[in-house]
């Protein structure tokens, strides 16, 4: 096919960077799901598409198109991708996978086919300067990585509706932006497996009824460690959101701004990396993805990342969550 035709569910703030995404890789947003109407024709309106569906049954039963975008609040996901998976439809769906481990392998025994498969939206993958760092692991520039700082911390704002109900979300600043610290920190180093977790998971900046705090420290079976930082509301932030920071025994290496320090040398700043979050290099982290999994979609390539990255990363939460409670360190691999 020379242009996916896609649908989305979902018709929130996120919707249009994958919409705008959509149309930069070559596709076409032929239809969205929403159960308020009124949402759901302005996104109509703003993209030119005709197909307005209250629920996923409707649109499935329809069919007619290529890919789905899942961008619903958490509580829909497992749903809504295993019923497009179960149809032989590819979902890119949007991070967390799910609100539980065995929700997110649910999905991944519905994929289908080489082509029904599903792709996590983790899209600090596709940061210029996160796959900058990235690739400074794999070529050895750093020497053996020892250890990583990632944050994700919104500082003097954070969201409201459904991202601060525990039913909708089923957590709170460690499902909707620690997740994505934690993957980066995966995906900087080569995606290895976690072995052990210590968190400490809170609310201490707004009365809410979900963490606005999530602090932890991930011990990988390649014998390096992670420290990752998650919040809303906090008056300060180490850096943008998805800020990774990789101390290895030749070099440091951080981003925003991209910089790197070699042993007894002074840094060196990256041309052309701002120390700032731009918008225009938020959307290409969409675009980004976008294109990755219109590769699935056309030619029934490996997504990635793939389902066992999401259920990693959805491992890493629960334990996360479970370490906070009982105060105590969370086992998940060998060396226990």
């Amino acid at each position: 096919m020379s242009r996916p035709r896609v649908a989305i569910t979902g018709t929130g703030y996120i919707a249009d960077y994958h919409a705008r995404a959509v149309a930069t890789a070559g596709g076409e947003l032929v239809a969205a799901v929403n159960h308020r109407a009124e949402s759901l024709a302005a996104l109509a309106e703003r993209y030119g598409f005709r197909r307005q569906y209250l629920d996923i049954d409707a649109l499935l039963a329809d069919g007619d198109i290529d890919a789905l975008i899942v961008a619903t609040p958490n509580v829909l996901h497992a749903e809504q991708a295993t019923k497009a998976l179960e149809a032989g439809i590819p979902v890119l769906l949007e991070k967390p996978m799910a609100m539980t481990v065995a929700e997110s392998a649910a999905i991944a025994a519905a994929e289908s086919g080489p082509r029904a498969r599903v792709m996590l939206a983790h899209c600090l993958r596709f940061d210029e300067q996160v796959r900058w760092v990235r690739d400074l692991v794999r070529d050895g520039t750093l020497g053996r990585p020892v250890h990583t700082t990632a944050y994700a911390v919104h500082a003097g704002f954070g969201p409201g509706g459904w991202f601060t109900d525990p039913v909708l979300a089923g957590g709170g600043a460690m499902l909707d932006l620690g997740v994505h610290a934690i993957d980066a920190s995966r995906f900087v180093l080569g995606d290895p497996q976690p072995l052990r977790v210590t968190a400490r998971i809170g609310t201490f900046y707004r009365e809410l009824p979900v963490d606005d705090t999530a602090i932890l420290t991930i011990d990988w079976d390649n014998g390096t460690s992670s420290s990752v930082e998650a919040g809303w509301w906090h008056p300060y932030a180490p850096g943008p959101s998805g800020s990774v920071h990789v101390c290895g025994t030749e070099a440091y290496a951080q981003t925003f701004p991209g910089t790197l320090v070699k042993t007894g040398a002074e840094p060196e700043a990256q041309a052309g990396f701002s120390a700032e979050l731009t918008e225009t290099a938020l959307q290409q982290r969409y675009d980004g993805q976008m294109r990755a999994f219109f590769e699935l979609v056309r030619e029934g390539a490996h997504p990635s990342p793939d389902a066992a990255d999401g259920i990693t990363s959805m491992q890493i939460i629960e334990a996360a969550y479970k370490s906070a409670a009982e105060g105590q360190t969370v086992y998940l691999g060998r060396g226990q």
